[in-house]
């Protein structure tokens, strides 16, 4: 029998179910479906198929030895453009020049191959444009995953994708994750598990990226160094902005959890707790005596690795990566898990190497640790571990808890200890007995109090001294863990000894005896220690964990959520953007009277203090203080009041009134001759709106977002196919017509969202269409669409959606197949444009509203300026409150958009992954903002356990139901593409804002205090069900219920036609009901019904869907 023949439609099949096979967010090809599709029986037919010239001279090429160009055939058969691979080839290029990259500069686009650093315009013969290359290098990403090989350290492009066939679900701490990965077996170091834990830095800033160049080498060279208490790096690898790390699974864990979750009965527990002491020593001495630190010491970086005993062995991780982590830890002390962890094992020292800002004293560079750093941290390590083996695992869970809020070790303002160390420390030498193990715990916490704990550095003992000290008692009891376990066995088999108190416990873990003041249990095999809720360890989360009983986690993660703003600068894009800017600073460095003249703002804790009666009289003559006093008439100060602010980074804030910013700080480019630290480089003034500057700043933040950031649709789709939308408005250089978009390639295209405010002057209706696929009337085009096709011109992007426009407004069928597809629309959009201040479609939204800025300008001692105005970055105002963010179509369209330009009526907000910029050029965050900015919404919702996903995700639907429609029957068909991208990645069902994962908690929906609802009224054909709140017109609100304290019942469940056997194609809410027995007072007061009805007590009956836990004590 012949063999199938091989057709273009089949090998792209056969890439995409390659694809389909991961189930991680690495898209990429595997070796083994490269070499099936690159066969010769597979080009052959091919190049025969698509009637390709000079095929033999082709195959030579593509199966040349020296310089093959398998890759390139895949490619370009993939992206459908195999007619082009002649001209492809035509000037030698082969596959070792893949990746090639894209650059638009002002003379035209400029290509630059992996071989070659310099940037071209013709790389690859003649006759090849723009578009082909374009597309070539969208599809170019899943066919280049590498191949780790004996090397250590690689260096990848940001869109190389990893060969990962599967990777668990991240656990995030400060700016790094960790995930469990497995890596493709073609793919992966030889003699190395699949299996492996990936830790992922996200540098942010370059003070990181040029650590982590540097610590590389340290990284690098600990693999030579061979302990059993030291966990090497198997490989590492940089990526764009990301720097990634792999090492060995930790099966069991890490020493946080473990010290939680894991019993600690037995004489054998604290044998094992010395004996891991002792090898903990062992490899800081190690480390110590080659050189290096590391910086970062912490139960969460201690892991557990089983033993053929059935014991763990702890080894220490992270080694190497020292400095980073502490320069991390400075920067990011405010709401971040390095805040709650590694601060509170920080020795004294720590506070000398920083200022109250986290920056450094002194040059990153020059940041030196004493040899006796990690000294401190290994004895906070010792002392929590005492605590465990001796007081027992919940009174060490009360003492972490205890130090959850910013405690540390080291009290700096009473110079000593923290009290709920010393009262933990006076406990344990409470509980200590006249036992031989006793004696040894004693030992221990002796060394640890004079030897480690010392604020001194230069006091403290080397690690190789605590070594020899820690072996001494050790050996002294001449007894191993193995021993121990063997020795208590033997007691529990025997019973208690005479004149002891045998202790009775339940379960079969907890059964064991005390004597004299001693429990004895050996160390359980097989044993998991849960992964810590802020651990940076490379360690799993548990399948049995139950997140919502973390209430520590939760309270935390969801205190993270509040709804607020803080501004920082973003000086790294304004320098650059700037030095490619021709704009003249201001001519008038206006006035300023004396005392003014003195102030010096620049400094890190500059203040501004006076009454506001004095700045008035003063203001005539004084530009900061007209400035001043004028800003304090906007906060509403009378004339005998105080004003006062201090620096606050890029602002002055006010103190008090939860300290707002009043003031922004600008540090002119041209004169930016003194270091001004936090200070945005910039202009306290825009630049004119229809000016080149304004569409330059456009595209810059486009351009840094796409190879950088990696947010553009073609960049994550990494070279699958996409949805297109039905139709889109091509616009050429001086006319747009509707062209119908048949095949699945794709095209740049942006994408309008804005409020329709009544009906629009011009929409696409049956009797229109075919003479808008040959031109559509500018001239009748309301003012929205015609900046929003400006807009699209000046980015040189050839197509524009709008809702309007590209789907037929009077064709019932086709607006509910498009309304279904809108996500898509917005997600696959190479950006959105958002007329966010524009209420009606004619409003325009180009211009912003009129605004004399106020500004004051001083000058620093080196000769630089420094610009002072009003802050006028009101997100609040000019975003979540605007006219286009009120319509409950435009949260969908946020939220999935990838990248989103808000043309507000003060100015322009960039809004991406990397967070929300201004034209003023701040970067603006708010945790509950993030969500809408995640370029793949709803990722960012991974970073929570259950109870922080609960909050996000009840928070937006209470969003949601305040939002307003022009049509109420649009509720649930605004929310689809939301609630689709929802469902997937929370990996449950959803549908009517319900989830089956979180049934009960997603039903406890109200409506608020003396607010009723109203019914909506669907077509028959759209059913939507009592129980949904989108069945109602009018806000929501979910009962506050805290976590870890209701037993949710079982018995209620969401079913679907198929479970149900119904027909009504409806979704069933299956429960018991039950009577309920109320008597009149308590109908009033105990029930709430959603709309304004009166019902008779005998009427009500109910469903429990949980009922209070008893709390374990």
């Amino acid at each position: 029998m012949a063999a199938t023949l091989w057709t273009l439609v089949r090998l792209m099949d056969e890439c995409e179910n390659a694809e389909k096979e991961n189930s991680s967010d690495e898209v990429f090809i595997s070796t083994t479906t490269i070499k099936l599709l690159t066969s010769e029986d597979c080009v052959s037919d091919i190049l025969k198929e698509q009637n390709c010239q000079n095929q033999d001279a082709l195959k030579k090429r593509i199966y040349d030895e020296k310089c093959p160009a398998k890759i390139i055939f895949l490619i370009l058969a993939r992206a459908g453009k195999l007619d082009r691979i002649g001209q492809f080839l035509s000037n030698g290029f082969s596959d070792h020049h893949l990746p090639i990259e894209l650059l638009w500069t002002r003379e035209g686009y400029k290509f630059r191959s992996a071989k070659d650093s310099n940037w071209t315009t013709a790389p690859f013969g003649a006759g090849i444009d723009y578009n082909d290359v374009d597309y070539f290098i969208q599809k170019q990403w899943p066919f280049l995953a590498p191949i780790f090989e004996r090397q250590f350290e690689y260096v990848l492009q940001q869109k190389i994708p990893l060969p990962l066939v599967k990777k668990g679900t991240p656990i995030v701490s400060g700016f790094s994750s960790v995930s469990k990965i497995e890596m493709h077996p073609a793919r992966a170091p030889e003699q190395v598990e699949h299996s492996m834990a990936m830790k992922k830095m996200e540098l942010e800033s370059e003070d990181q990226i040029k650590y982590v160049k540097k610590e590389m080498t340290n990284v690098t060279s600990l693999r030579l160094l061979d302990h059993d208490h030291l966990v090497k790096a198997i490989l590492a690898c940089t990526r764009g902005k990301q720097a990634l790390f792999f090492f060995p699974w930790a099966k069991g864990g890490d020493l946080y959890s473990f010290l939680k979750t894991d019993s600690n009965e037995g004489m054998a527990a604290i044998i094992w707790m010395l004996d891991q002491m002792v090898g903990l020593c062992s490899a800081l001495s190690l480390l110590a005596d080659k050189g290096y630190r590391h910086g970062d010491l912490k139960p969460a970086n201690i892991l557990l690795f089983p033993e053929k005993s059935g014991s763990y062995r702890l080894k220490i991780t992270d080694v190497g990566l020292s400095k980073l982590h502490i320069l991390a830890t400075s920067r990011r002390l405010n709401g971040t898990t390095a805040k709650a962890t590694t601060r509170r094992y920080s020795p004294p020292e720590f506070d000398l190497l920083f200022d109250d800002d986290g920056e450094p004293v002194a040059d990153s560079d020059d940041i030196k640790l004493s040899r006796k750093f990690d000294i401190w941290p290994l004895g906070c390590v010792f002392i929590e571990f005492l605590i465990w083996a001796k007081l027992g695992r919940q009174k060490y869970k009360e003492f972490d808890k205890s130090m959850k809020r910013d405690r540390r070790f080291w009290d700096s303002a009473r110079e000593d200890l923290d009290i709920k160390v010393k009262d933990r420390i006076q406990s344990v030498e409470g509980s200590i007995k006249d036992t031989p193990c006793d004696e040894a715990v004693q030992r221990i916490l002796t060394l640890v109090l004079e030897q480690m704990l010392l604020v001194n550095s230069d006091d403290r003992s080397s690690a190789s001294s605590i070594h020899k000290e820690l072996k001494s008692i050790r050996d002294s009891y001449g007894l191993t863990a193995e021993q121990a376990a063997e020795s208590d066995h033997r007691q529990i088999s025997q019973g208690p000894p005479d004149g002891s108190n045998a202790m009775s416990q339940s379960g079969p873990e907890l059964s064991g005896i005390q004597s004299k003041g001693l429990s004895t249990k050996a160390i359980p095999s097989g044993n998991t220690a849960a992964m810590a809720y802020v651990s940076e360890a490379l360690a799993p989360l548990p399948k049995n964990r139950n997140a919502d009983e973390e209430i520590d986690f939760a309270t935390y993660r969801i205190a993270k959520l509040l709804n607020q703003w803080t501004v920082s600068p973003d000086n790294e894009f304004a320098q650059k953007f700037f030095s490619e800017t021709t704009r003249p600073s201001p001519s008038d460095r206006g006035q300023l009277c004396d005392s003014c003249s003195r102030l010096r703002i620049w400094e890190p804790n500059a203040t501004i203090s006076g009454v506001m009666r004095d700045f008035g009289t003063r203001a005539s003559g004084c530009d900061m203080c007209n400035l001043l006093y004028t800003v304090s008439q906007r906060i509403g100060l009378q004339e005998d009041q105080e004003l006062s602010c201090v620096r606050n980074g890029p602002t002055l804030n006010l103190n008090g009134r939860d300290g707002l910013p009043i003031l922004s700080l600008f540090s002119d480019p041209a004169f930016n001759a003194h270091d001004l630290g936090s200070v945005q480089v910039g202009y306290p003034t825009l630049s004119p709106p229809e000016s080149s500057e304004r569409y330059r700043l456009f595209q810059e933040w486009l351009h840094v977002c796409d190879n950088e950031h990696g947010h553009a649709r073609d960049a994550l789709s990494g070279g699958c196919a996409v949805q297109m939308p039905t139709r889109l408005i091509h616009v050429g250089e001086s006319s747009e017509h509707l062209e119908d978009i048949k095949d699945s390639g794709f095209l740049r295209y942006l994408a309008l969202s804005h409020c329709w405010g009544g009906s629009t002057s011009l929409s696409t209706m049956t009797s229109n269409i075919d003479q808008f696929r040959n031109e559509i009337p500018h001239d009748q085009l309301p003012l929205n669409f015609q900046e929003a096709i400006r807009v699209t011109r000046a980015l040189k992007i050839s197509y524009l959606w709008i809702d309007s426009l590209c789907i037929i407004q009077d064709d019932p069928e086709d607006w509910r197949r498009e309304a279904a597809r809108m996500g898509q629309v917005f997600s696959n959009a190479y950006c959105t444009i958002a007329a966010t201040s524009a209420a009606t479609s004619t409003e325009g939204f180009l211009t912003p509203k009129p605004n004399s800025t106020l500004s004051a300008t001083l000058e620093t001692p080196d000769g630089g300026l420094l610009h002072i105005s009003e802050f006028t970055e009101d997100c609040n105002r000019d975003l979540e409150s605007a006219p286009l963010n009120t319509r409950g179509w435009v949260m969908q369209e946020r939220a999935l958009s990838r990248r989103t330009l808000h043309f507000t009526k003060t100015q322009v907000y960039w809004e991406c992954g990397n967070g929300l910029h201004c034209e003023r050029l701040f970067k603006l965050s708010n945790p509950q903002s993030a969500l809408f900015a995640d370029s793949d919404f709803p990722k960012a919702i991974l970073k929570y356990y259950k109870g922080g996903r609960i909050t996000l995700f009840q928070n937006l639907y209470e969003k949601y139901s305040r939002l307003n429609f022009s049509y109420n029957s649009d509720r649930p068909v605004a929310i689809l593409g939301l609630e689709k991208h929802l469902s997937t990645i929370l990996q449950t069902r959803g549908e009517f804002g319900v989830f089956e994962q979180y049934l009960a908690r997603s039903l406890l929906w109200s409506r608020p205090e003396n607010i009723f609802l109203h019914s909506i009224t669907f077509q028959d054909d759209h059913h939507v069900p009592s129980w949904s709140w989108m069945a109602y017109e009018g806000p929501i609100t979910y009962a506050n219920i805290p976590f870890d304290k209701v037993e949710w019942n079982t018995d209620c469940l969401l079913q679907y036609d198929e479970e149900t056997g119904i027909n009504s194609k409806r979704t069933v809410l299956k429960a018991v009901i039950r009577d309920l027995k109320l008597d009149k007072l308590d109908i009033h007061n105990k029930v709430k019904l959603d709309e304004e009805c009166g019902i008779e007590a005998f009427n009500l009956r109910g469903v429990i869907l949980g009922k209070d836990k008893k709390r374990e004590s």
